[in-house]
């Protein structure tokens, strides 16, 4: 291959792939060691690292420094985790400390670029290319942030990728393929789906956790974030037992430190409990830390709103 067509097949990979191409990639295209240390003598080219080379004049940013990572990792590597989040837009997210993964094999080489993950299991069809940049699918990247990021911000990715066109049906598909393999991660998707699928969203991670209290306990479900007030609306409460006329708020206003919160969530309870409603404010520090007696307190809410639901009926 001759100096100008070996320039125009690394400058056409380069412009495709963020200004960077990777050693391995021009070997496979029948490129040989010395014809790159040429190039690298060139002021057109030079290292990013002994395994990437980088176009000079095309602006560094942080796409380019992902996809540096992803080919200095080798072979299959992908943005996953926190950084395939930024990759798709979920917000809270950035490439500033990159994570990928690649499957893992007998030689797995490391790269001082980024965090890398081997996964055991990382079919190609959960990776895909998204703006130019090699990525786990918006689903696996989910799945993957269940299993690595505290159960609220895992939600609220979740809804953000359901926002960004994520399907319902295409989640609970993963979960029956996922949870063959016992991934981390697996047990709240599990509950995500279960009480989530073509429902309202729970509110926060927190009462995802208080939902999860309470169906290890065996209670039964709660309808969630209904509003309540048939001719005046009275607001929408964290959790309803329709049966016995029980609300349940988790956290939320009874948190409100300022007088007019607090003036405005009792007029609120009023209203409820004037409605035929008993209300059970339960504490975060409860479902955090007390889960024993978050159950407890329930059980007991329950037995006597259904000793004063007949009055009300």
């Amino acid at each position: 291959m001759n100096v100008q067509a070996l320039d125009r097949l690394m400058r056409n990979l380069a412009e495709q792939q963020q200004g960077v191409v990777g050693r391995e990639q021009l070997r496979e295209r029948g490129v040989c060691r010395q014809a790159v240390a040429a190039r690298l003598r060139s002021p057109d080219w030079t290292a990013v690292t002994p395994r990437v080379l980088r176009l000079v004049g095309i602006p560094a940013n942080d796409k380019q420094r992902a996809m540096s990572a992803v080919l200095d990792s080798g072979a299959g590597a992908v943005l996953s985790h926190r950084s395939a989040a930024a990759a798709w837009g979920l917000p809270g997210f950035n490439l500033a400390e990159l994570e990928l993964s690649r499957q893992r094999t007998g030689a797995n080489r490391g790269t001082t670029l980024a965090r890398l993950h081997h996964p055991c299991h990382l079919p190609p069809h959960h990776c895909t290319i998204h703006r130019g940049l090699p990525v786990t699918t918006l689903v696996r990247t989910v799945f993957d942030l269940a299993g690595s990021e505290h159960a609220g911000r895992a939600e609220r990715a979740l809804h953000a990728a359901l926002r960004a066109g994520l399907r319902w049906s295409t989640i609970e598909d993963h979960l029956h393929e996922l949870a063959r393999q016992g991934r981390p991660g697996i047990e709240l998707m599990r509950l995500l789906v279960a009480t989530h699928s073509g429902r309202p969203a729970l509110g926060s991670g927190l009462e995802a956790r208080f939902l999860r209290i309470l169906l290890d306990a065996g209670l039964p479900q709660p309808r969630r974030q209904v509003d309540l007030g048939r001719h005046s609306w009275v607001g929408r409460v964290d959790f309803l037992y329709d049966d016995v006329r029980l609300v349940i708020e988790v956290n939320g206003a009874w948190t409100h430190s300022t007088s007019m919160d607090v003036e405005r969530d009792q007029y609120r309870t009023a209203r409820l409990v004037a409605a035929g409603y008993t209300v059970l404010p339960v504490s975060e520090h409860l479902v955090l830390g007390a889960p024993e007696e978050v159950v407890r307190l329930v059980r007991s809410a329950r037995r006597r709103a259904a000793d004063a639901a007949p009055a009300f009926s």
